[in-house]
């Protein structure tokens, strides 16, 4: 089983790194401009084949967020996302892992690899200008249901 890592030093709080792992303001600022928060489940749209529906499996406050992909994408389904948060001198340190259920090509692990490094980035932008670069998704996806 293979598994995709990134570890990110973000000049900012914690606090400030879960709330933009766990809150709709936050998450639209760094990964998908159209997301539907609701208790235990969030769902992202980008459009085409990939919408990750992510079941909220752990919360710890200002110290993890953990996923796990539900639907909205057959190569995420039953995948695990972690995002463990340590408090060093202030800032944030973030310890990002994506557990793989079934095994997939290396150009499928290297393209999500490289889109990891994307948005993490984004999310640490996010975090200490104010400024994210999410993807901007233009839908009319009803999350009611």
């Amino acid at each position: 089983m293979k598994k995709i890592i990134h570890f990110v030093r973000i000049h900012d709080d914690p606090e400030k790194v879960y709330r933009a792992l766990t809150t709709k303001e936050g998450l639209t600022g760094w990964w998908s401009t159209s997301v539907n928060v609701q208790p235990g489940i969030i769902r992202f749209y980008f459009g085409g084949d990939f919408n990750p529906e992510m079941e909220v499996t752990k919360l710890e406050p200002n110290r993890l967020v953990e996923w796990k992909c539900v639907g909205g994408h057959d190569k995420w389904r039953d995948n695990t996302f972690t995002f463990e948060l340590r408090d060093v001198n202030g800032e944030a340190h973030l310890m990002f892992v994506q557990v793989y259920a079934q095994e997939l090509s290396d150009e499928d692990y290297g393209t999500y690899n490289f889109n990891w490094g994307y948005y993490l980035g984004s999310l640490k932008h996010l975090c200490e200008t104010g400024t994210g670069t999410p993807f901007k998704a233009i839908t009319t996806v009803d999350y009611s249901g």
